[in-house]
């Protein structure tokens, strides 16, 4: 079921379906590169703990991606991780993460991100 939530994301997200800010919102438009945030609340995940029991609970998802001007018609993921919401600071957590994508933004950009037939 996650693996189909995931996907259903993703495919409406290409589309342009997501609803703002519950699903989609973008991160730092103003600031290149212009990324977006896709969010998933509440995904259900169970946990194996050392002494070999379960736990079951919920975790927040969020995948950064990009749709260049170099790459017209194509949406790029960058990365994606759980959201730490246990972390002593959440926003530097998150911020964190989202230096990550940009990295990996940056990286991919001179090889169009690996998009055949549109590399120079």
């Amino acid at each position: 079921m996650v693996k189909r939530e995931f996907r259903h994301r993703i495919v409406h997200a290409s589309k342009g379906e997501l609803v703002p800010v519950d699903e989609v919102k973008p991160v730092d438009v103003a600031n290149p590169p212009p990324l977006y945030e896709i969010r998933w609340q509440d995904i259900n995940v169970t946990d194996r703990l050392e002494d070999g029991t379960q736990r079951f609970g919920k975790v927040a998802v969020r995948m950064y991606h990009s749709e260049p001007e170099e790459a017209p018609g194509h949406f790029i993921g960058h990365h994606a991780h759980e959201k730490d919401l246990t972390a002593t600071d959440v926003n530097a957590a998150q911020n964190e993460e989202i230096a990550t994508a940009i990295g990996w933004y940056r990286q991919g950009r001179d090889s169009k991100w690996g998009i055949a037939g549109e590399a120079t």
